[in-house]
């Protein structure tokens, strides 16, 4: 059975649910981006794209915030 996600832009207005395969192709149509945050009922709480598992989907040279003020 697939996931059920869900994703917040930094608005903070959510979006979902998504299974996986819908999940991945927001992240490589970059409609997610790093910084955006995903959440599923198995997870305490959200998490950034770019430190999750789907962070293999990023396109290679997207900037964090982090890494863009350092």
């Amino acid at each position: 059975m697939d996931k059920i996600w869900y994703y917040m832009k930094p608005n903070r207005r959510k979006y979902g649910p998504y299974d996986d395969q819908e999940l991945i192709a927001l992240i490589t149509k970059e409609i997610l981006l790093a910084d955006d945050f995903i959440w599923m009922p198995d997870l305490k709480d959200w998490i950034k794209v770019g430190d999750s598992i789907y962070a293999f989907f990023l396109p290679d040279n997207q900037p964090t915030i982090e890494n863009t003020f350092s």
